[in-house]
Formats: structure tokens, sequence, C-alpha cells
């Protein structure tokens, strides 16, 4: 068997094991962005406008050591977030003919103090809690991103690899152990993400290792990417640079990353894409980062909704679809990072952008025929 056909042949027996037969889309990753996906207006008796692709399942974040945005709303600059919230809510469930949504699930644990009191112990009582809560949703498949991008130069509390594996690895031993002891049957799958940035490189002026931070095969379900540049693109402050830190785009990280899953036996999830530095209601791109194209927010450039599609979206889905035998889950950041004080400047440091879908009418047309002619969206019935 030639080494090409023997990765592939890997890779369909995984897939047909963990019966994942197609891309499922999420969306999230705030409530106000879910609830703006569907133009669910909670005044008007859960009345939908849109006739977007109906998601697999929806995106949030709760932080391990206190489990805030899990059953209670919480708000850190980056909109409104709430697990039972959007897995409770009424005009959702009406939406979807009662057919649960599945929930990617970011677990924030970049602490270095708390995470040091997790590996020793301390936060066992808040796992617990966590696999406690999962179980009362039996339909619904979690998707849990421990400790997301784990790589990125932003996440200071993970830069010791070793913590941050036994983190990981307690975590994923005390849910399960917590679901055995009471005969529940396992649904949620662990998801290891890397930020699989360019800028990140950059911002180190280094080449790392993503298999320094691996917990190990039997803790990982998923290996994890975000995708917030535009495909092959190059830093355009860098394009005379012989420095090969430089020469990484989004497209040549989030490969290896592939090429590590393949390796790994693994399905790959896209857990965070948005494409970052565009604005889809104002039709222009800015600056995202000093490390990347200049100073941030600055350097505005009118474009069509083709040239955008053009220069984000088409790399993107060209990528998945090269790749669908391994990339199994893509959840897109449906939201206008603009309005939230996280990812305004100069806070954020970065310029984000708007990367709604429904702000443009073309925009929207495209990508209902993308995700409607080429995925198959299976959403399992209760």
């Amino acid at each position: 068997m030639s080494h090409k056909r023997k990765i592939l042949f890997i890779a369909f027996s995984l897939f047909f094991h963990l019966n994942l037969k197609a891309q499922s889309l999420f969306i999230g990753q705030d409530e106000e962005a879910i609830y703006d996906y569907f133009h669910i207006e909670k005044n008007d008796e859960c009345l939908t406008y849109r006739s977007f692709p109906l998601p697999v399942g929806l995106t949030q974040y709760t932080d391990i050591f206190t489990l805030e945005g899990l059953k209670s709303q919480t708000n850190k600059g980056a909109g409104n977030n709430c697990v039972k919230n959007v897995l409770d809510d009424a005009c959702l469930k009406r939406y979807a003919k009662n057919v649960p949504f599945d929930m990617a699930l970011g677990i924030w644990m970049n602490d270095a103090t708390n995470l040091q009191n997790l590996v020793n112990g301390a936060y066992d009582a808040k796992i617990n809690e966590l696999a406690d809560f999962l179980k009362n949703y039996p339909k619904v498949k979690f998707y849990l991103r421990i400790g997301y991008e784990f790589d990125g130069n932003w996440n200071k509390a993970y830069e010791d690899r070793r913590r941050y594996i036994v983190a990981f690895q307690r975590i994923h031993d005390i849910l399960r152990m917590n679901y055995e002891k009471s005969q529940t049957p396992r649904n949620w799958l662990s998801v290891w993400q890397a930020c699989t940035s360019p800028i990140d490189d950059i911002m180190e002026n280094k080449i790392e290792n993503i298999g320094d931070w691996y917990p190990g095969d039997k803790y990982v379900d998923f290996c994890g990417i975000s995708w917030y540049l535009a495909g092959t693109k190059l830093a355009p402050k860098y394009t005379n640079s012989t420095n090969l830190v430089y020469k990484r785009s989004q497209k040549s990280l989030a490969s290896e990353m592939l090429y590590y899953a393949i390796n790994k036996k693994k399905p790959v999830m896209i857990c965070e894409a948005a494409p970052q530095g565009y604005s889809l209601s104002g039709l222009y791109r800015k600056n995202i980062s000093p490390y990347w194209d200049g100073v941030a927010g600055e350097g505005m450039v009118k474009l069509t909704p083709l040239q955008i599609w053009n220069e984000w979206y088409k790399p993107f889905f060209e990528f998945i679809e090269k790749n669908k035998q391994i990339i199994k889950v893509v959840a897109y950041i449906n939201q206008n990072f603009d309005v939230q004080p996280m990812f305004t400047l100069p806070t954020s440091g970065t310029y984000w952008g708007d990367s709604r879908i429904q702000a443009n009418d073309k925009m929207s047309i495209w990508w209902n025929e993308m995700i409607t002619n080429t995925w198959t969206m299976e959403r399992k019935q209760p």
C-alpha cells in the first residue's frame, strides 16, 4: 500500500469509528452573535427571518477555575456568554425543531497560579461540577477545547509545557472517572487546539514544535486549529525578508497541524474562524497588527464583496474541501468585533473587524450556496 493510500485508509477508518461523515458547521461565539445569525428577536415570539444553513452546533466559553459562563451569564468584554442559556433557549429549540445543538466549549485556564493549583488538585471539585453539568444534556455532544490556543504568545500560563499537559490530563481523567462512576454514556470529546498563527511566530521570532504540548493519544479526541488570516498570504510588512519565520502563512501552519493529526490518527476541528482585518458591513480591510502589516486599525482599503470573498473565504473553503477527509468540524465566529471592548483598539492591540455574514447581502447568498451545496449537515434526532 502506498504512503498516500495508507494515510487515507487510516483517516477513513478513524472517521468511521467516530461516526463523523461530513463537515459540521458551528456558529458562535457569544449569545448575541448566535441569535443574530438566526435573526431571533425575543420580543417577536421567536420569529426568524434568515434562511441561513442550520448549524450542527454552537460555541461558548467557560473558566475552569470559576465555571463562569457555564450556568450563569458573564461578560468579560466579548459579549454575553452562558452555556445553559443557549442550550435551554426556547427560540433556538423551536428553530431547530427540538433537535439539540452540539456545543463547542472553550475551557479557559490561562492563569499560571490557578493552573498550578489545578495541577495540584485544588480544582477537582470544579471539574466534577463541569462533568455533572454536561451530564444534564445527554443528547448534546460537547467538544471541550481544553486550554485552547496553547501555543499562543498571549497565553503565558501555557509556556510551561509540562504543566499544561498535566492540567489537560487531569481535567480529562476526572471527567472520565466521573462518568464511569455514574455509569453515564460519555457525551464529550476533548479538543487539543493550537493557535496556528503566523503572527504568533513573528512575535516570538521562532518556530515552535506543537508536539511539545501534546497530552497523549488517549487524552486527545480532536486536534484543533484557529484560522483568522487570509490563506496563503505572507506578512506584507516582511515580504523581502529571508527569515523563515516570516514565510509562514495561515494555510501552512494549519497544514502542519493536519499532518500532525494524521500521524496521530485524529480528526481535526477548525475551532475558531473569522476574517480578521475585514469588515463585512463596511466593506474594507485594515491593518491587523504591527507584527503583520502595519499600525493596527490603519491603512484602510475599500473592497467589494467579491474581493473579500476571494481574499479570505475562497482559500478558507478550498482548504476545507481539499482536506475534507480529516477536517470534520468548522466553527465560524459570526460577530461584530468592532463593538466589543475586548477586541477594540487600543485594548486589543490588534484590529479584528466585523465577520457577520448577514452584514452583506451578497456575502449571505454566497455563504448559503457554499454551505448548502457542498456540506452535508447531519443533525442527530433526539
